[in-house]
């Protein structure tokens, strides 16, 4: 409960708690500043965004919204199976870990900024809100990360090219997830796994025909990779004993980005 607590006050800070004081909330933030329990990442493949690079890069930008759609995709998912306070973390954790870094450059791109909508999705799990209230704030979330990916940056790289390595890369955090949630039984790391699943299958539905146009060994690659985590990701709750192996879903993501990156 503390991890979990910890993780919300970070991603709402004081306007979406009720009753939590600043002396209360200073240290957290420090812990985070520090690289403490709050600025997760590493071995699980969580966050790991570089807003620089997200100013310049197409792929690193996307890679940042889709960051942000899988935490919603998978907390919507936690919700209707009754998994009120994961979905509540789930909707909070990335705000501090990568929406706060990347709005300057949002901003600057000219998309609005939709802090307040992550806010209000995360307090609406912390009160038990009707699930249609719940989908209604995630979908603003959703269509709010849509407007920003219409002003990515551009570079050299045609767009299935691009498209390809938001995929690999989403594929890649939720494989190493998996190896993370192998390792214990909290319904957490499995859940973040689940949302970079999501968010790779969601952004691959719209992309991978013409991804297959230009690359053909990236398409098969990211089909046999996502067939691999639909198994290893059967839904928003946690089976007792996963289904899969991490290192078969490893081996199949590397397959994805070694495709993708050789695309042009």
């Amino acid at each position: 409960m503390i991890t979990t607590r910890r993780k919300i006050w970070l991603g709402l800070g004081a306007f979406g708690l009720v009753g939590a004081s600043a002396p209360l909330l200073a240290p957290l933030a420090a812990e985070k500043q520090e690289g403490g329990e709050g600025g997760e990442g590493g071995e699980g493949g969580e966050m790991g965004i570089d807003p620089a690079r997200a100013a310049v890069d197409p792929v690193v930008f996307l890679s940042a919204l889709d960051v942000i759609a899988a935490h919603y995709l998978a907390g919507r998912d936690a919700y209707a199976n009754g998994e009120t306070q994961a979905a509540a973390e789930m909707f909070a954790h990335p705000i501090s870990e990568v929406y706060v870094d990347l709005e300057p450059i949002l901003t600057k791109r000219g998309v609005k900024p939709f802090q307040a909508r992550m806010q209000k999705a995360s307090e609406l799990a912390l009160a038990k809100a009707p699930k249609p209230e719940i989908d209604k704030a995630v979908d603003g979330v959703l269509a709010a990360l849509k407007a920003a990916a219409a002003k990515a940056p551009r570079d050299k790289r045609k767009t299935p090219a691009v498209e390809a390595q938001v995929i690999a890369d989403m594929i890649d955090r939720a494989s190493l997830q998996y190896g993370t949630a192998a390792k214990e039984q909290a319904l957490e790391p499995y859940l973040d796994g689940y949302g970079f699943y999501r968010a790779a299958a969601r952004r691959a539905d719209a992309a991978l025909p013409n991804i297959a146009k230009g690359g053909k060994d990236t398409a098969e690659a990211t089909r046999a990779a996502l067939t691999l985590l639909a198994r290893a990701y059967p839904g928003a709750e946690r089976p007792a004993n996963l289904p899969a192996q991490p290192g078969e879903l490893l081996v199949a993501a590397s397959k994805v980005k070694l495709a993708a990156e050789a695309m042009k």
